[in-house]
């Protein structure tokens, strides 16, 4: 016969004196049981925040170094990436380059990406401009992600070519959660599927934000939409988002 005694660290329960025979298995006798004594809990926070925030209220926050945020506020923002094709390129660095001057630096070349993909298969000259100068702006300020076409009569020829933009953001790991990405471009929202915020801005914004990495930005509402019916099988996602983006 053996005896043995010990401790369960995680029921924080004695047992004590338990008979184990190597021929047959003795019932388990408990002769005591201990519960340590407990301090109060005191409800647990995240760091200084002390009331809840929305998905948008938190990533102003941390874009901003506040720690609360109410819908209404105007916050200046430290932006994370920054989008612009050759549409609305040259716009912007014009902007840029006559409010900070021909020789200043863009406030990160890391988180600036050039998109040419509106003109980039035509044979208008002034198109095909608008690409030369984001070529010569990436080259100028050692941008590191410029997704350049060099051949437009073939395709395959160009191997920095990422497609459209917004494709090309995702694609790329330009679109990461709790971030926030800006473009030149309405439809540079689509990019808050990824759980960051994301928005259209213009040329004057987008070349304000190219000296400095900051933008003013107010803090939004948060909006519940209510949609009561079946969708007719001729309408789509998009339909509805229209139709939501008139009335409000």
């Amino acid at each position: 016969m053996a005896t043995s005694s010990f401790i369960s660290s995680n029921s924080s329960l004695l047992f004590n004196k338990i008979s184990i025979s190597k021929q047959k298995k003795a019932p388990t006798k408990i002769l005591a049981v201990m519960t340590p004594e407990t301090s109060e809990r005191k409800p647990s926070t995240t760091g200084s925040v002390k009331t809840g925030m929305t998905m948008t209220e938190k990533i102003f926050a941390r874009a901003s170094e506040r720690s609360q945020l109410s819908p209404g506020e105007n916050v200046w923002a430290n932006v994370d990436i920054l989008m612009t094709h050759d549409v609305c390129g040259p716009g912007c660095i014009g902007v840029f380059k006559k409010e900070f001057g021909d020789n200043a630096k863009v406030w990160d070349r890391e988180k600036v990406v050039l998109i040419p993909d509106h003109f980039i298969f035509t044979s208008d000259e002034s198109a095909k401009r608008n690409v030369d100068i984001l070529r010569d702006f990436a080259d100028e300020q050692n941008i590191k992600y410029f997704d350049d076409i060099t051949d437009r009569g073939n395709f395959k020829a160009n191997p920095d070519y990422k497609g459209v933009c917004h494709i090309a953001l995702a694609q790329e790991g330009h679109c990461r959660p709790g971030e926030i990405l800006v473009g030149t471009d309405s439809h540079t929202c689509t990019a808050g599927a990824f759980g960051q915020f994301a928005t259209g801005i213009g040329n004057a914004d987008a070349g304000f934000l190219l000296g400095t990495g900051k933008l003013l930005l107010k803090v939004p509402p948060t909006l519940r939409f209510v949609l009561d019916g079946e969708m007719p099988d001729y309408l789509l996602a998009k339909d509805l988002i229209l139709q939501i983006i008139g009335e409000i």
